[in-house]
């Protein structure tokens, strides 16, 4: 019973940050839409969402494998900055979009939250990047999420086992836009695993 009680708390907090970073990112799009918010605003809003929200994202990927956030590596480190700072250098563009659409110039508020979506989609990939790295030798499960679509990358992925580090040898990652679903419309995830990982090496996607 307590072994339940507890999977509940992480899967509740697990998520809190995912639910947390999308409805920021949703709120500042939507801000800067209707006027509530002006470009400076949504700007700083978007810089604190996106450095919370990634580096909330790799802990709980870490700690996934079991390493702590104080554990991290140096290279986990730098290649963590390097998410954050790709992310915020889009969010100019985002905003003179969002601007040009905006409520006043009688633009609509789906499409943009249509893109939004794009945006919090980062999240589950920064959790499957941090695993890949911090895991090294544990071995991973791509599984997909029942209740979505499956593009044909995420069908010919599911279910197989590698090493961490090999997954990363070869740049493959739930959420990742490569896959053909873009990534921000994939249900993919890493699952730590103790079965036999699969022969051979991952599909060229």
């Amino acid at each position: 019973m307590l072994a339940l009680v507890a999977n509940k708390r992480v899967m509740i907090e697990k998520q809190g940050g995912e639910f947390d970073y999308r409805r920021n990112i949703r709120g500042a799009v939507r801000g800067l839409w209707g006027g509530t918010i002006d470009i400076f605003g949504f700007l700083e809003s978007m810089n604190r969402t996106i450095q919370r929200g990634f580096t909330m994202a790799w802990y709980e990927g870490a700690q996934a494998v079991g390493i702590n956030s104080d554990e991290l590596t140096d290279d986990e480190k730098n290649a963590l900055y390097s998410e954050i700072n790709g992310e915020l250098s889009h969010t100019l563009g985002l905003a003179y979009a969002i601007m040009q659409e905006s409520k006043a110039n009688g633009g609509k508020l789906t499409p943009l939250m249509q893109r939004a979506d794009m945006w919090n989609a980062r999240y589950s990939y920064i959790v499957s990047r941090a695993m890949s790295m911090a895991g090294r030798d544990r071995k991973l499960r791509w599984v997909w999420n029942p209740h979505k679509e499956h593009c044909s990358h995420c069908r010919i992925l599911h279910g197989r086992i590698y090493r961490a580090s090999v997954w990363a040898r070869y740049d493959i990652r739930p959420r990742m836009r490569r896959l053909a679903c873009g990534g921000w419309r994939c249900g993919c995830s890493f699952e730590p695993t103790s079965d036999r990982a699969t022969p051979g090496r991952p599909p060229s996607i």
